[in-house]
Order: C-alpha cells, then structure tokens, then sequence
C-alpha cells in the first residue's frame, strides 16, 4: 500500500454481542510497519493544539477512539483539514507532512508511526519545513528503477519473513513455499502453481513436460528476450520465429505461414506486461493441435478479457526476476497451470526427477524456488495489485503528457479494450534515428533509460544465419526505449521526464 497524500481508510471492526473489535492489520493497511505508538489527550482547558512539527522520513496512523480531533496537513499534495471522531476508521500521514492537531476534553487521539523518536527527522519551524518542501520538490532526477524505496516499505515483514525461514531450518521445499505456490495460484485464479528456478527453467520444464524435443518446432515471437527461444533449443526442438505487430505481440497473421507437420506448440509473449492476442493464438493452437504456452515473465496480473495472465494456456511460465512486477531478491520462477497431471510432471522433472528422496523416476534437473525466495515473495504478493495500479497510473501520465511529441510514438491499445495490462516497461519509439541522442540527452539530465531489446532474436549470435523477414519487429528494436516507471516513482518525476522529452524534441 502506497500512500502519497493523506487518506481516511476504514480498519477492519468484527461485532458481535460482546461489543467490536477493532483490527490494524499493520503493513497490510499502513503501507508502513509500525514502530511507535504514543496518544494524546485533551486537558482540563476547552481546547488543546499539539503538533505544530512535520517529519521528513516518518510516516503516521492516526486513530481517534474518544471524542473529537481536528488535524490539519500540509505537504507536496496540498493542504486539507480532517475531523477525526470514529474508531472506525483511520488517517494516514505520508512523510514530508506538516501537522496541526486540535483536540477537545473529550478527545483521546492514538499515533502509530513508523519509526522510533528521532530528533534528526523533525521539522519544528514552519517556514524552514516549506523551504524544506520546496527542495524536496524540485526533482532533478529520476532512477530508472526504485528498488530500494521498495525494499524501504518492506524492509521489516521481509526481514521477518527471511528470520522465519532461518528459524525454520528448512531450506528447501517445506511450508514457505506451499505457501507461496498456493497463494500464487490462488492470484493467478489457477488450480496449481510450481515453484522453479527461473523463468527460463520454467518454459524448459513446461516444454520438457509436453515431451517436446528433437525434431519438434516451436513458434516463438522474434521480438522476446532470447530466453524464449533458449528453452526451445535447450530441449532439442527448434525455434520457429515469426514477426511482432504493433502494440509488440507475435503477429498471428503470420502463423498460418510458419506452422508445419513439425510443428507442437506456440509461445506468445506478454511483452512489457502488455497481454497477446490469446483468443487468435488458442484459435490458431486449436486448428493446428498445438499446445499453447505462455511466456508471461512480464506480465504478472495482466488481464486479457478479464481472466488473469496464466489461465489462458496449457500453461505459463512465470520470472521474478527482481526487476519483475513480483521480483525476488535474486532469481526465481513458476510454472501455473490447471493440468494436474502437467503439474505434477514439471514438478517431478525439477526435483531431479524424484517424488521420493534418493529415487527417481525419470531423468530430471535441480530447479527449485527455494524456501526464502518463497517467503520473500509471498510478502510482495500481499502489494502486487496496488503496485500495479500504481504503474497504470503512472502510464496514463505518460500517455496523456507525450501523445503530441512530434518524433515519439507509444502503444496504442486504444482498439484493444479486451487487454489489461500492468506496464512492467513503458516502451516508446524514438524515430528518425535520434534515440541514442534522447538517451544521451535524458542521461545528462539525471534520468534513467534502458532499451528492450536492442536487437531481435534473429539478429543474436546463436542464431546468426536465421532466414526470414522481420521487418517491424527490426524496426521497433531500432526505436523502442524504455522510460522510467515503476511502483515508487512519484508524478512529479514521471512529469520531469515528460518535461524534458518535449524539450528535447523542441
């Protein structure tokens, strides 16, 4: 839960006829794990004024459970005054937040903060906080990425999460992946979920499972990070490239002219969380007797007519990465599917080909989702839909603040209502040749970029000599360049960005 400006939120309350109970489910509600609490009371005089300070780091619950309070804040969203008089209900205050509080007799006001008292963090003079403010507003620069603001919420519960697993002793498989694998499948609204070692491990075992091997040719998108069509080498088979379309998915108009006898599945990519062309691709898998897998690494709860990414296949490979919408804090992937038989045959595959310890049957790998990566991930899980309403927010801004930068086109998926997705990139394409320029520029204005993928899978070394025309997909690799988005970037520095494209652009 990410809060930049104040919010009222309801806390959960259960009643019964032994009166309410009130629940403040910390990090779940708060955003934040509290540290310190402490309350305040009105005196014998009519009215009491505390506050009066802002906190540059500290982030605060503030609950009235007697009487009536009156707080008054201020920071980057503005100023707002909120009368606090219901246990029911609580008041978040981000950091960088001025506060005045005025409470009657009556009044009996709790503080739960996120951090223990610090001297250093307080601001007890109201000009020099809006001094403060005014720095702290002027954005001069922008990562590409946030991880550590991540990391900063969530540093608590997963450090609480890591302790247990020590505490636990167990390393591999055990209760903390069970967990993850169920809550996983519980979110991909799936019937099983297989825990692996990566994402690229995850498309092996799917392929190996469907018995897909020498001989075999699989269709994969030419314009997908290569391990795609590593997997399909990795078994024996072949990879079978075919050109993107517009909004970056495999163009099924090109299927009917790659498919052969030879030919036992399709891989299409969810690339940049932006979901494929499933009912075309099942459509076309069906014609031909195809098993359909998805590469959904990017696209964790994407939506594509309103079922989740993972459910619209024979089954789906799933990365995180730690860059990844739900990344771990090293490598880790996941296999999803609602074939139990499918289930149970990659699990076996990644477990050295054993159900049961020292016997084995059949010739199997190491691929696990280790327990502390489980646990890791099973924090993160909780965040996963706020975070990605975040990222949507933050590409509307983008959609709407650069649609008429001459030179610069995004994804229009205007005329694709039935895709949901989650933008674990924001790609756009810098034409007329001028992207290294851009980025050269951006870089020299603090702000971050990357590309994916500066070049195709036709166009890399292990498939140096691949035939066949890919020209759009050719040409996005040329242009596309990927700005900064993610779940802790803040409008103000998605508007910095946006502020010096167009003035780059002129």
């Amino acid at each position: 839960m990410i809060h930049t400006k104040p919010e009222l939120i309801p806390l959960p309350h259960f009643d019964d006829q032994r009166g309410a109970l009130g629940v403040i489910e910390a990090s779940q509600i708060t955003g934040f794990d509290i540290r310190r609490v402490y309350y305040l009371y009105g005196s014998n005089s009519p009215d009491t004024e505390r506050g009066f300070h802002a906190h540059k780091e500290l982030k605060q619950l503030m609950l009235c459970v007697g009487g009536e309070c009156t707080v008054t804040l201020e920071g980057s969203y503005g100023r707002f005054t909120y009368t606090l008089n219901n246990a029911r209900e609580g008041l978040i205050i981000p950091a960088g937040t001025w506060r005045e509080v005025q409470l009657s007799k009556e009044s009996f006001l709790m503080v739960f903060s996120s951090a223990e008292y610090a001297e250093e963090d307080y601001i007890r003079d109201y000009a020099e906080f809006k001094k403060w403010l005014n720095n702290v507003q002027a954005i001069n620069s922008v990562p590409y990425l946030t991880l550590d603001r991540c990391h900063e919420q969530l540093y608590l519960p997963i450090n609480r999460a890591i302790a247990d697993v020590i505490d636990g002793n167990i390393f591999i498989g055990g209760k903390h992946l069970e967990a993850f694998e169920k809550s996983f499948a519980e979110y991909c609204a799936a019937k099983h979920a297989v825990g692996c070692g990566n994402g690229l491990d995850a498309l092996i075992l799917i392929l190996q499972a469907l018995e897909i091997g020498p001989g075999d040719e699989v269709i994969v998108p030419v314009n997908s990070f290569i391990a795609t069509a590593l997997a399909v080498e990795r078994v024996g088979a072949r990879s079978v490239l075919v050109d993107c379309d517009n909004v970056f998915s495999l163009d099924v108009r090109h299927l009917e002219q790659v498919v052969t006898s030879k030919t036992k599945a399709i891989i299409p990519v969810h690339l940049y969380g932006i979901p494929a062309d499933m009912d075309a691709v099942n459509a076309f898998a069906q014609k031909h007797n195809l098993y359909v897998i998805e590469d959904a690494a990017q696209a964790h709860g994407a939506l594509y007519k309103g079922k989740k990414i993972g459910t619209l296949s024979n089954a789906a490979a799933f990365s995180f990465y730690p860059t990844k919408n739900l990344g771990a804090m090293g490598d880790a992937g996941c296999v999803v599917t609602n074939d139990e038989t499918l289930a149970q045959k990659i699990r076996l595959l990644g477990n050295y080909g054993s159900t049961k310890k020292y016997y084995h049957e059949t010739v199997g790998v190491n691929s696990r989702l280790d327990p502390m990566q489980a646990a890791v991930l099973q924090v993160k899980l909780a965040h996963l839909d706020n975070w990605n309403n975040q990222r949507k927010e933050l590409a509307n801004i983008y959609l709407q603040g650069l649609k008429n930068v001459a030179g610069l086109k995004m994804v229009d998926l205007t005329a694709y209502t039935e895709r949901d997705p989650v933008w674990h990139v924001f790609p756009v394409l810098v034409q007329n040749g001028q992207r290294a320029e851009l980025m050269a520029y951006l870089s020299a204005h603090n702000i971050g970029t990357n590309i994916h993928y500066p070049k195709t899978i036709n166009q890399q070394t292990p498939y140096a000599g691949y035939s066949g025309s890919f020209a759009n997909a050719e040409r996005i690799a040329d242009e596309i360049l990927s700005l900064p988005l993610d779940a802790y970037h803040t409008h103000a520095e998605i508007e910095f960005v946006i502020s010096k494209i167009k003035s780059f652009f002129g």
